[in-house]
């Protein structure tokens, strides 16, 4: 993985989907819905956002795709979990970037 790749997977994802999902959307629909309803539609806004990625790399593949909309889903519900607890974006950003640098350590 060259840097560039590192940059933005690392680094880059964590932040902008972070802002995006918890620290806009979330807070957004926590205003009209309970903390868990708000949190299931965020985190399935999360998987659809992943779908291109997935069909670009040819991972869109059943039964496969099913572990991976799961494993996504949860994550989802996790980091809003993380992000309502702590009250800080910050949190949930580090987890999320430590997270996709697992991945790409261990994929």
């Amino acid at each position: 993985m060259g840097f560039n790749e590192w940059l933005n997977t690392i680094l880059l994802v964590g932040i902008t989907e972070e802002i995006v999902f918890r620290g806009f959307l979330l807070r957004k629909l926590m205003d009209s819905y309970k903390f868990w309803i708000a949190n299931a539609i965020t985190s399935l806004l999360f998987v659809s956002i992943h779908f291109p990625i997935w069909f670009y790399k040819g991972l869109f593949e059943f039964p496969y795709i099913l572990g991976s909309i799961l494993t996504v889903f949860v994550l989802g519900i996790l980091f809003g979990f993380l992000y309502k607890k702590s009250n800080s974006l910050w949190s949930v950003i580090i987890i999320h970037s430590l997270y996709n640098l697992l991945v790409s350590l261990f994929y």
